[in-house]
């Protein structure tokens, strides 16, 4: 009878660790992402803005400059579909044309978030004394190899 009770209490201690990401996360985990940051990475000057979650989903803007010269920029989402978080994102050419399908983007999986740090599937964002926030992105260069390009930011106060 003990044994049984046991055994009955720790299926369940189990079930109750086994609760999804998404039950357990919401769009207010990734708050700490909100404000301006300024930085380097893809060998020239990064900004990236974060508006508050707001209504369910958390908005973003990337721009990459190098030699002063406008790249590229993203428009960026965090949100929560089918059970789980996703951090979209489309691209955009200096003159606004997106490189993506007008239907289409580049999304990450939520895999685990803290309260300092969320890491996507490919993407993770690690903000240090809430003034530094550092993004390593994981991309699959053209031979199959996979890099790892990392952002180093610092908060802009507006």
């Amino acid at each position: 009878m003990k044994r049984k009770f046991l055994l009955g209490l720790l299926t369940s201690l189990l079930l109750i660790g086994n609760g999804s990401l998404a039950d357990e996360t919401s769009i207010d985990d990734f708050a700490f992402l909100a404000g301006f940051w300024r930085g380097t990475g893809f060998g020239g000057q990064s900004e990236e803005v974060w508006m508050p979650p707001a209504n369910g989903p958390m908005f973003g803007i990337f721009s990459q400059y190098n030699d002063g010269e406008l790249v590229f920029t993203e428009f960026m989402e965090i949100t929560q579909e089918d059970g789980e978080f996703l951090l979209r994102l489309k691209h955009f050419n200096p003159d606004f044309c997106g490189w993506e399908e007008k239907t289409d983007y580049v999304t990450f999986r939520l895999e685990s978030v803290s309260e300092n740090m969320a890491a996507f599937s490919g993407l993770s964002y690690l903000v240090n004394d809430r003034r530094e926030l550092t993004i390593s992105l994981r991309m699959r260069q053209g031979d199959g190899s996979i890099s790892t390009e990392q952002f180093n930011f610092s908060r802009v106060d507006l």
